[in-house]
């Protein structure tokens, strides 16, 4: 365990770990989200085609289809076995239903806007055949203008991505994958039901590496069953031997009120939160000595890659698949449940079945089901929690410049809490007004410090946690 006061305050850190926050991946968070008709979703889709200048396009992919189910997996999944009678035929009518979904987004907002950003998610998008992958990618290549250096990404499943379906991937013109890794351990492994050895992923990643992908991408998981300090740091060390570009280190989120295949976990085994924080710190410090910049709360970059440069920038973005470089960008979501984000306008999601998708596509109808348009607060909240959770940092002045506040006024309540944080340790108030989130507690607890900022929280939430079922904050 870590010594008391050696590293964090101990007594300070269990008065803020555990509690139900948001991880800010938007802001507002769904649970601020409304119903939304066809209407209302046109409505947003033409005032972010009114703009006098076009700001490109990102689209999202959602590929709901798995063979099998990890017991951690929060995202939308079909799971199918591919032998099973019936499983082409419902594949094909997917699939038939995002190109007639990317046919009608086209019409929407594609005839005279360049796509800088294509990413593939799920589910597991590798379940899909090389054909497959090639014939819907051929389609957005055809109804999009697709700019030469555009990223192209995919999550990639190792044990569903065997090298000729790599190669078609390079071919197809994708140039970034993420590996869903999440651990080493035969035993974690074993019980959340995510085989794949080292030697797999080795495998995938240097036939990755050899075909030229740009950047090559872990996502890790700590917090789950039967994991120590000792194992995490195991599977750790051999993520940096492999020599990802990126890595996501995520914290576990145990909501098995909301997600019910987690109800089979061994709670008994969970670690708790202050070996969860030993987890977070070996993650810092290997990562850090292996030439890894932090960013955000969980992300993991070498200098030279597009994450670490987009921090710099100032172009870093944080959305429900993670950091992504797309800062600016009009994210159009495709598929059952995907999420489209209209920067400064408003949030979209599909419906979350894929039936009900297909069927509602097929009808002519936009499947948008839930949304939000920004207030003029929602705007200025929402850039004050993307720079937090992007640079662990607030600076008033770029937020008074974009929407003509005083800082100090509009967000005299927040300070006073800030004041309070500082006093424990989270955060500095620097002279020139800035909040930067302190190393480790406060970037561990980062979710603390963002939620007095977040206006659909209750006010004192920051310490009691909210009504909602988010997961824990540490």
């Amino acid at each position: 365990m870590i010594a008391p006061n050696s590293i964090v305050d101990l007594e300070v850190f269990r008065r803020y770990s555990g509690l139900s926050l948001p991880r800010h991946v938007s802001y507002p968070m769904p649970t601020g989200w409304n119903d939304m008709d066809e209407d209302g979703a046109l409505a947003m889709l033409q005032d972010s085609n009114k703009r006098e200048q076009d700001n490109g396009l990102s689209l999202y992919l959602h590929i709901p289809f798995c063979e099998a189910l990890c017991k951690f997996c929060a995202c939308t999944r079909v799971i199918l076995k591919k032998n099973v009678a019936g499983a082409a035929d419902r594949v094909d009518a997917y699939l038939s239903a995002i190109e007639r979904d990317l046919d009608r987004m086209a019409s929407v907002v594609g005839s005279r806007r360049v796509v800088r950003q294509i990413h593939w998610g799920g589910g597991s998008p590798t379940y899909l055949s090389s054909e497959q992958i090639q014939r819907l990618q051929g389609k957005i290549n055809d109804l999009f203008d697709v700019a030469p250096d555009a990223e192209i990404a995919m999550e990639i499943d190792p044990r569903t991505a065997p090298p000729d379906k790599l190669q078609a991937l390079r071919a197809a013109g994708f140039n970034r994958v993420s590996l869903g890794v999440q651990d080493f351990s035969e035993q974690v492994q074993m019980h959340v039901r995510r085989i794949q050895p080292y030697e797999m992923v080795r495998e995938t990643v240097s036939v990755c590496k050899a075909l030229g992908f740009e950047s090559v991408n872990f996502d890790l998981i700590y917090g789950l069953p039967y994991q120590t300090p000792a194992t995490v740091r195991d599977t750790i060390e051999q993520a940096i031997a492999l020599a990802p570009d990126r890595v996501a280190y995520y914290h576990y989120a145990q909501i098995p009120e909301k997600i019910a295949t987690q109800r089979g976990m061994d709670y008994t085994k969970l670690p708790d939160s202050e070996v969860k924080l030993e987890m977070f710190m070996a993650g810092v410090e290997l990562f850090g000595a292996a030439g890894f910049d932090f960013i955000g709360l969980d992300h993991f970059a070498k200098s030279e890659e597009g994450l670490a440069q987009a921090m710099e920038e100032g172009t870093l973005q944080r959305n429900f698949q993670g950091m992504t470089t797309g800062g600016g960008l009009d994210l159009i979501g495709v598929g059952a449940s995907s999420i489209g984000h209209l920067a400064g306008i408003g949030f979209l999601q599909n419906m979350r079945e894929s039936e009900d998708y297909i069927a509602c596509v097929e009808s002519g109808k936009l499947p948008v089901v839930r949304g939000k348009r920004f207030s003029d607060d929602d705007r200025i909240r929402q850039a004050v929690i993307s720079e937090l959770y992007c640079t662990a940092e607030i600076r008033p002045e770029p937020i008074e410049r974009e929407f003509g506040i005083v800082f100090a006024d509009y967000f005299a309540r927040e300070l006073t809490i800030m004041e309070e944080l500082q006093r424990d340790g989270l955060v500095i108030l620097q002279s020139n007004g800035a909040i930067r989130a302190t190393m480790p507690l406060g970037r561990v607890l980062l979710r603390t410090v963002a939620a007095p900022f977040d206006a659909y929280l209750d006010d004192d939430a920051y310490r009691v946690g909210d009504k909602n079922c988010f997961s824990a904050n540490a």
